[in-house]
């Protein structure tokens, strides 16, 4: 029969014999990992032989940066094992304790040597070219010397001229093959220099966690040690795929994860979690809000201080009216300095912003490098229903943009994210998502539709006065957008117009109904004057929307917005 037993910080055995202690250090795996926005909870393993009797089992190099709060054991043996209190403490090495940046800078200094050593033979050439240099000067000083005496020997100056030569060549020859090796290990140092600025920890400290135990006979403990890490987080990104044939979109959910642990993720375990536990769990207690006369105070407090001033020369008794206010006015300011806003604080631990937590499971072993390089996991797809719109907002521009009217249906909401976006299996760019409940709807914009054809133009802009003896001024305008089908097969359209919106009684806005086209909806979206016009178009077929509005305010004042 296999036991399974949980640790948690703080929980203390007191064992019932005394039996010998045995340290047992053990060697442990990275095997799972949830990741938060701001951290990650990670998981290590480790398969441990203990024999009978009381041993204390120890994990040593985990990294510095761990909250040693957080740790955590767990674990299934066929013996009766019982925990004592997890304790941990800090170990000082000479050396960087993360393996990939010890490495890293263990081959940065092999190089460093390389390129001394090549250094120093290139100054050696350098000393040896100046030696054949001033040799060679020596040569022709001699030669001059024995012209001078009428004694030449053309061949012993020959010989020796030939040999500097060939000499001096050589060494200019080693020269550049060292100077070519010295650039190939500059570049691998620019390389390792790179890699190292993007992993560097700068870590020479490792944590111990030790985690004393008694077993009733010998036994193999599965055992896992939980910790919190920060320099963790992931983000939701999605992918939306429109298909125009069919006005098919598929939404699909991936997780994007990168972390700076100091150690690769090499096929865990990994799940993706929405909850945040640096936000809190709650607010603090509101306290009162007192509400006081800001005005009479002051002046009752100048007349206080008026009342004073006048019982100095007779005396102010503790009974006096004038001490009586200047007490209570002592009163209401420390009152005032009680209820002053202080800065809130936070309990600390969990509580999602949006209300709920949820996990992303993620099949299968997944891979994250320690290099802070952003691992795209897919999580899944989104069951949506979808409407595809042509919409074209003529005030703004003359191109028709494809829309997918989206509708999230299932249980599982949208969390806000970027999102990639696909129009007949070519990248046309990027958007966001905002956070979207189930029946939310959302519009996903696709580019442009080179298909449908828009103009707009201005009929009439006229400016004018109104009234028995020319009280108002009057702006009027109308418009008409002329729209054009140009596909093969019948679309849908919605037009946008908004037309202007008074913010004083004195303006008034008037939608001239008899030089609008009817069937559009007003205020559309809560948006104050956004009209919409949405219509069924077959190909090839044309149409026009017509808008007409009147502004009119008072004659001796200005107007703004238009």
């Amino acid at each position: 029969m296999r036991h399974s037993f949980f640790l948690f910080l703080g929980f203390v055995v007191f064992f019932s014999e005394p039996v010998s202690a045995k340290d047992i250090p053990v060697d442990s795996d990275l095997r799972a990992a949830t990741v938060y926005s701001d951290r990650a909870t990670l998981t290590r393993r480790a398969i441990v032989e203990v024999p009978k009797g009381a041993h204390t089992v120890t994990f040593t190099g985990l990294p510095a940066r761990l909250f040693s709060d957080s740790l955590r054991a767990e674990g299934t043996a066929r013996a009766n094992v019982t925990f004592g209190a997890v304790t941990s403490k800090m170990e000082s090495h000479s050396d960087y304790v993360v393996p990939k940046e010890k490495e890293l800078n263990a081959q940065l200094v092999l190089l460093q040597d390389k390129r001394k050593i090549l250094e120093a033979e290139k100054s050696a050439l350098a000393a040896g070219k100046r030696f054949l240099d001033n040799l060679g000067k020596q040569a022709a000083l001699r030669q001059n010397e024995e012209i001078a005496k009428i004694d030449l020997s053309p061949e012993s100056w020959s010989v020796a001229a030939d040999a500097i030569s060939v000499k001096v060549a050589e060494n200019l020859k080693a020269s550049l093959v060292y100077g070519v090796e010295i650039r190939k290990v500059d570049k691998e140092m620019q390389k390792i220099r790179t890699e190292l600025s993007r992993l560097r920890t700068g870590q020479k400290q490792t944590y111990s966690v030790s985690i004393p135990m008694e077993s009733d006979a010998a036994t193999t403990l599965t055992l896992d040690l939980h910790y919190q890490m920060p320099g963790v987080s992931w983000q939701p990104v999605y992918d939306a795929r429109l298909e125009t044939k069919t006005g098919d979109m598929t939404l699909i959910q991936y997780g994007s994860v990168w972390q700076r642990t100091g150690e690769d993720w090499d096929g865990i375990a990994l799940t993706l979690s929405t909850a945040q536990p640096s936000r809190g769990t709650g607010l603090p207690d509101l306290p009162p809000q007192w509400v006081y006369l800001h005005q009479g105070y002051a002046k009752r407090k100048a007349g206080n201080f008026g009342m004073m001033a006048q019982n100095v020369s007779g005396g102010v008794t503790a009974a006096s009216p004038a001490y009586l206010d200047a007490a209570e006015m002592v009163e209401e300011a420390d009152m005032e300095r009680a209820l002053a806003p202080k800065e809130a604080k936070f309990v600390a631990a969990q509580i999602n912003s949006e209300g709920f937590v949820g996990e992303y499971v993620i099949p299968g072993p997944s891979n994250v490098a320690s290099d802070g390089t952003k691992a795209k996991l897919m999580i899944g797809g989104f069951e949506t229903s979808s409407r595809m719109q042509v919409q074209v907002k003529p005030q703004l521009s003359n191109e028709a943009f494809v829309v997918v009217k989206t509708t999230l249906k299932g249980e599982n909401p949208i969390l806000p994210g970027q999102v990639s976006l696909f129009r007949d299996g070519a990248y046309i760019g990027q958007t966001h998502l905002p956070m979207l409940r189930p029946d939310d709807v959302q519009d996903i914009a696709f580019g442009v539709d080179d298909n449908v054809r828009v103009k707009r133009n201005v009929l009439k802009d006229e400016k004018s006065e109104a009234g028995l003896i020319a009280k108002d001024q009057v702006l009027e305008r109308h418009f008409v957008r002329h729209i054009q089908n140009l596909h093969k097969q019948p679309i849908e359209v919605a037009v946008f117009e908004t037309i202007p919106v008074s913010k004083d009684e004195k303006i008034r806005v008037d939608l001239l109904k008899d030089k609008t086209t009817q069937g559009y909806e007003l205020d559309v979206d809560n948006i104050k004057g956004l009209l919409r016009w949405t219509m069924e178009m077959n190909p090839k077929q044309e149409t026009d929307i017509n808008l007409g509005w009147r502004v009119s305010w008072p004659k001796a004042q200005n107007i703004s917005g238009l």
